[in-house]
């Protein structure tokens, strides 16, 4: 429930729209909405563990699989977000749910909160936007560029999410929005020692390309060796448990940040 100041109806219409033709298991759906005089009442999907900033929050040391599993379901879902015509524009780790479906011992990763979605058809395929989202996970074009921007702003964006599983830091890091934009200036990232795969730095530096030209679409991305590779299609079904393995723990020890949507 949520007073009717709070209600984004942009966001109900964004959800709408994501509900029409084949489901996308990667978002978070919403089921129904009803106005009443001062409030709004909004039945979504639930969501049973906790979102990725927690495991950001926690440093969990993730196996190669679990992390490839965990970017899969993210590009997967960007990939369908984008082919029904919309930009999220505010993807981090706080906005994305983790899901195990009661008896299947697997975890899925759910795009949450579209309050800053923006249709791509408003300006045809590349948009005026405004610099609204979290400063950190902003592409360049956002906040140090001219803000012609596209659907590329989400695969940043997840990049950026990515960066932190791994890395265990931002890989831009900075206090405040000068300080962002001095540093993106630099277009420099440098690698933790965190990181020591050199194909997943590979794809993280593919997905993190300060010009907007260059960095891939979600449904580029997926096409990189990263995901494509014989030993990476094992690893994802192997080791994607491991998410779901993590979490439970964490829901039978009474932890409190379990997420519920609704």
């Amino acid at each position: 429930m949520m007073s009717n100041q709070l209600f984004d109806e942009k966001e109900w219409d964004a959800a709408g729209r994501l509900q029409q033709g084949e489901p996308i298991p990667f978002i978070v759906q919403f089921k129904a909405a009803k106005q009443f005089d001062d409030l709004v009442v909004i039945l979504m999907e639930f969501a049973n563990l906790k979102t990725l900033d927690h495991m950001i929050k926690k440093n969990y040391t993730l196996t190669p699989g679990t992390l490839r599993a965990i970017a899969k379901q993210l590009f997967e879902g960007l990939r369908l977000i984008h082919s029904r015509g919309l930009v999220h524009r505010d993807i981090k780790g706080e906005n994305l749910m983790m899901h195990c479906p009661p008896g299947s011992n697997r975890v899925i990763v759910k795009i949450a909160d579209f309050g800053l979605v923006k249709l791509q058809e408003q300006i045809k395929q590349t948009m005026l936007m405004s610099a609204k989202g979290t400063p950190l996970n902003m592409a360049p074009e956002l906040v140090i560029g001219d803000r012609q921007a596209d659907s590329k702003v989400d695969v940043w964006s997840v990049g950026v999410v990515l960066f932190q599983l791994a890395g265990h830091e931002y890989p831009i890091k900075a206090t405040t929005v000068p300080d962002l934009q001095t540093v993106m200036h630099q277009r420099r990232i440098y690698r933790p020692a965190a990181i020591t795969d050199n194909l997943l730095w590979e794809f993280l530096m593919y997905i993190l390309q300060f010009e907007r030209k260059d960095r891939p679409t979600a449904e580029q991305a997926l096409q990189h060796p990263y995901f494509t590779n014989p030993q990476a299609q094992l690893e994802i079904s192997q080791d994607a448990y491991q998410i779901t393995a993590q979490s439970l723990e964490a829901q039978n020890k009474g932890d409190s940040s379990i997420t519920i949507l609704i």
